[in-house]
């Protein structure tokens, strides 16, 4: 359903040559039935298009709205480039299941039913505009509704990015100290995947806008390149178990199969991760220790050469401690690869007593 459903919505949304159309036969308060489809001889044959008028022409908006002004339904090919037929009549299954009330629309989501393809049905009392594809269906809100909601996932989506990295920070100023508690990396990880969720369903939006909403395209960008790199390195530090993820991002398919409200459950995600907790108390009274592959993945070495050192030194306690001869000796590391962790050591030591002394100011 989804791919279906984005490919119609993006030559659906504002400023697109459809929706100009659309929008004038709104303006008008006429009401329409389109039909969009690369089967329309074969619907032919069957008698489910009854012929008005043959119009084989190229679309454009002015054209569809002059043809709304008929009563019959307007069919288009697939992408919406070329009107085929106007005032003509669909005639879809009556045994097919409805619950529309208008004609318009009843006509509409049975064809789309027995076709699988889409009907766009305009509504001259409602001036709402419904999609319907296969058994789905879904009302196309105006720019001036959907915009506002955009705004607004996306402002809770900067809300949760914003607390997840303080929570990593915090995480950073506790490793250098050993007392990260198990509680600190599961709410974490908890704002990290809500940031991620609350980006996805802004995403709906931002096809629905198309190019009015290039500047909050910008944004969600922005989450989608940061965050999940970020996430997945913290689950593959904090893994009970030692997860065989070549990418630290491809790490968050360990959590597949939650749903969102899941992710604000502490103790599913501990769970999650491997640890066997009973209740979320527990989570403040369990001590964990990171494996050190947020600070090799930020040297920038290879991820097969990031898990061999993760592999000989266990823990990041004993990798900052680890000095130029024992980090040459990893398999795959050499003297200028040691060097870049050396110093990736030494910024973190820099950094947690940064951090660690403004929080106490």
């Amino acid at each position: 359903m989804k791919p279906a459903f984005d490919e119609i919505l993006s030559i659906l949304a504002p400023g697109k040559r459809l929706r100009t159309g659309i929008d004038l036969i709104i303006s008008a308060n006429l009401g329409a039935l389109i039909f969009l489809t690369d089967k329309a001889e074969e619907h032919l044959e069957k008698g489910l298009i009854q012929l008005g008028f043959i119009i084989d022409c190229d679309f454009e908006p002015e054209r569809l709205y002059e043809l709304a002004k008929m009563d019959g339904a307007i069919v288009l090919n697939k992408d919406a480039t070329k009107i085929l037929y106007a005032n003509a009549q669909l005639n879809p299954s009556s045994d097919i299941p409805s619950y529309q009330t208008g004609m318009r629309h009843r006509t509409a989501e049975r064809m789309a039913k027995q076709t699988n393809e889409i009907l766009i049905a305009v509504s001259k009392r409602r001036n709402q505009v419904s999609i319907y594809y296969g058994s789905n269906s879904r009302v196309l809100y105006p720019e001036i509704v959907i915009l506002p909601r955009l705004n607004q996932e996306i402002a809770v989506a900067q809300r949760y990015k914003q607390s997840f990295f303080e929570l990593l920070s915090e995480i950073n100023i506790a490793e250098m100290e050993n007392r990260v508690i198990l509680s600190n990396v599961v709410e974490a990880i908890s704002k990290g995947f809500m940031t991620l969720k609350v980006a996805e369903k802004a995403e709906k939006y931002l096809l629905e806008l198309g190019e009015a909403a290039e500047s909050s395209r910008l944004e969600i960008n922005e989450i989608y390149r940061i965050t999940p790199r970020y996430l997945g390195a913290l689950i593959m530090d904090y893994s009970m178990n030692l997860l065989d993820y070549q990418y630290p991002q491809d790490s968050l398919a360990l959590f597949n199969g939650l749903k969102t409200e899941d992710f604000l459950n502490m103790k599913i995600i501990a769970q999650k991760l491997g640890y066997d907790i009973e209740t979320e108390n527990d989570l403040e009274e369990f001590f964990v220790s990171p494996r050190g592959f947020r600070l090799l993945y930020s040297t920038r070495i290879p991820s097969i050469i990031v898990r061999n050192v993760v592999e000989t030194f266990k823990n990041l306690d004993s990798l900052m401690k680890a000095n130029m001869d024992e980090l040459i000796n990893v398999p795959g590391i050499g003297k200028k690869r040691a060097e870049r962790i050396n110093r990736a050591i030494k910024r973190k030591s820099e950094f947690s007593e940064k951090l660690s002394s403004e929080m106490e100011e």
